[in-house]
């Protein structure tokens, strides 16, 4: 592989974060979240941050609950341990413990259904009431988290830079909505490894160095990396590949058939399924967006409308055509950042 293709698959994992792996690995359980806006060129890309607010094309369909608000014959994702001291664990499985009862809920706005549901829970592991205010305390905390970086998920970037000081700023907005310690429990690892591959493409991006010394820089780099990384980010590599392929099947107008053929040979069946799934979910969704256009134009270009009445039937037509609430808040950050559909 020469320079320049390294260099652009270098960009093009930038680009997919950790995002890309994800959608071809066996242990799928939500989209990325947060997601930073990244503009490069003409290319929209997304810092992913595995954490958890609604999905960009979908939400994660969970069973409902019984009425009696206890999880029954429902597998919980993550978990609440205690260390050998009785000390709260502060780690992924944690954070996934509330992202799924999160998930569970439907929508974080709905505190005390999610309350009820999480104390109902913690009193059936049988933890220690301090433990379990902890957890609730966190919780509280977590979901201030997410209001917050939703908020940052619209925010546009040109650059390296730009994404390594959005980065920061997700870094900060962690600390201080959940501590030192619970945010580095919570995305530690996950940070690391973006900041090794932000530092992975300013190596690349930088001309003054010589293939050799560039090749000595990114081995340095990759040292920093737990070795389950290493291998992560090589496979993300032939992912990354193989989208490339896929693109240029499509600009060539090949059949669907061909572009299956191709994946299937790449990732499997499964994984083939899966990203059949997701082109379904963004066609619909970019089919939908481009309704919502056409006739917020024609709201847009009527006349005798009073700037109330017009925003009084703009938001009745988000509301008919975007049935979510997570679907509203992502189309009014897209309007927001002047690039509805894109």
């Amino acid at each position: 592989m020469n320079r320049k293709r390294s260099a652009v698959i270098a960009g093009l994992l930038l680009m997919l974060g950790v995002a890309g792996w994800w959608l071809v690995t066996d242990s799928i359980t939500s989209a990325p979240d947060s997601l930073a806006v990244v503009r490069a060129g003409q290319q929209q890309v997304v810092l992913a941050d595995l954490s958890g607010p609604a999905p960009v094309s979908g939400d994660v369909n969970h069973p409902d609950l019984p009425r009696d608000e206890r999880v029954k014959d429902i597998e919980v994702d993550g978990q609440v341990r205690l260390d050998m001291n009785g000390n709260l664990v502060l780690d992924r499985q944690l954070r996934r413990y509330l992202d799924f009862f999160i998930g569970l809920t439907g929508d974080a706005s709905q505190y005390e259904p999610l309350k009820a549901r999480l104390i109902s829970e913690l009193k059936a592991q049988d933890l220690p009431p301090e433990i379990q205010q902890q957890v609730l305390a966190i919780l509280d905390d977590y979901l201030a988290y997410r209001g917050a970086a939703e908020a940052m998920a619209s925010n546009q970037h040109h650059s390296i830079e730009d994404v390594r000081q959005a980065l920061a700023l997700l870094q900060d907005l962690r600390r201080e909505h959940l501590g030192q310690d619970v945010a580095e429990g919570f995305f530690g690892e996950e940070e690391r490894r973006l900041q090794v591959m932000l530092d992975r493409q300013s190596i690349l991006n930088d001309r003054s160095l010589t293939d050799s010394e560039r090749e000595r820089a990114l081995a340095q780099l990759d040292q920093l990396l737990p070795e389950h990384s290493v291998e992560l980010r090589r496979r993300s590599t032939a992912v990354v590949e193989t989208a490339m392929q896929v693109q240029q099947l499509r600009e060539r107008g090949v059949s669907e058939a061909e572009v299956r053929k191709l994946r299937l040979q790449a990732y499997g069946a499964e994984a083939t399924a899966r990203l059949e799934h997701l082109d379904q979910q963004r066609n619909q969704w970019q089919s939908r967006v481009s309704q919502y256009q056409q006739q917020k134009a024609l709201i847009d270009t009527s006349d005798g409308l009073a700037p109330a009445d017009r925003q009084a039937a703009v938001e009745a037509l988000q509301e008919r055509i975007f049935t979510e609430d997570h679907e509203r808040r992502r189309i009014r950050a897209l309007e927001r950042s002047a690039g509805v559909g894109s």
